[in-house]
């Protein structure tokens, strides 16, 4: 897969206050990134700068190929960018709306109809075609958001807290919208602080804090580094005796044991081979196991725990 985001030390500055701090960012073609941090990470000023709508103070980017300061009007055309708070024509029509877009982005008027019927079946909308947007509810009208992102079909998409202020239906429905985007493989990065909201969505994460990435990676890669080893619920047929526990704890990949109920709770190192490893040791010792489980870890604890390594490494 080639890279369609490719950053080199891109650097932010408002005078002394540093927004974004030589950020070294690659985003494979059809990856879905989560971008998070806390509020003043510097998620919108990145995001923002690989739009093209914020210049940076040093560095660069190449974005879909082309280099945001030399080749931006490129950018441009392959990119949808959906901000945070974006004002419509409350007086136009979904279907004028998106004409309008379709014109800002010079699209071909003989493909003006089927990229409107496209991006409003995208975003279960085309049942409101002439309905006036003043007409819609806060959530549709973010799903509009969307669809206008869609209308010049973008190789690159760009959304900053598309969530933020839905109600929980709201978000769901556009939950469903975003699940399809990353299912048709388009390439997406999703900044936001509802964090369920990206769990089992994203393959990546780009964790900031204080202007820096100070995390990146796959989302397997990301969770195993900050959390070390995983957790393993080993169900079994009767309660565990101290030399069931004894037979686990002993196993080099194990770091800690502990009971609950019928079950172990095992610390360790939870790939492929050392769970047939784990399952095997205790039925050749004659125990009866009914499951192994691993616990994963969700994305609110593993921002968690980077937060708080963060803060801690600030104060010192």
């Amino acid at each position: 897969m080639s890279a369609v985001v490719d950053t080199q030390s891109l650097r932010k500055e408002y005078g002394t206050l540093v927004a974004v701090r030589d950020a070294n960012l690659v985003i494979e073609e059809g990856s879905v990134v989560g971008l998070v941090g806390p509020n003043g990470a510097g998620k919108t000023t990145l995001l923002r700068m690989l739009a093209t709508l914020l210049r940076p103070t040093r560095g660069t980017a190449q974005v879909v190929g082309y280099d945001i300061l030399e080749h931006y009007q490129e950018v441009r055309r392959h990119v949808g960018f959906m901000p945070d708070f974006f004002n419509l024509y409350n007086d136009l029509t979904l279907e004028q709306c998106l004409s309008f877009f379709s014109a800002a982005y010079r699209m071909p008027a003989d493909s003006l109809e089927s990229r409107i019927g496209s991006a409003l079946e995208y975003v279960y909308l085309s049942d409101r075609r002439t309905d006036r947007i003043s007409h819609l509810s806060r959530g549709m009208t973010q799903r509009l958001g969307v669809a206008c992102m869609l209308v010049h079909e973008p190789d690159l998409l760009l959304l900053d807290e598309p969530a933020s202020g839905l109600d929980p239906k709201a978000r769901i429905q556009l939950r469903q919208v975003l699940q399809q985007l990353a299912a048709d493989g388009k390439t997406v990065v999703i900044s936001s602080h509802i964090l369920t909201e990206l769990d089992n969505l994203c393959s990546d994460l780009c964790i900031m804090h204080s202007g820096r990435i100070v995390e990146r990676g796959s989302v397997h890669d990301v969770t195993n580094k900050v959390s070390g080893a995983g957790r393993v619920e080993v169900s079994l047929v009767d309660s565990a005796t101290p030399d069931m526990i004894e037979i686990v704890k002993n196993m080099p990949f194990v770091q800690e044991v502990t009971q609950a109920g019928n079950s172990l709770l095992v610390r360790m190192e939870s790939d492929a081979e050392h769970l047939a490893s784990l399952n095997r040791s205790l039925v050749e010792g004659g125990i009866g196991v009914c499951g192994l489980t691993i616990q994963k870890h969700n994305l609110e604890s593993v921002f968690m725990q980077i937060s708080s390594r963060e803060e801690a490494d600030h104060v010192e």
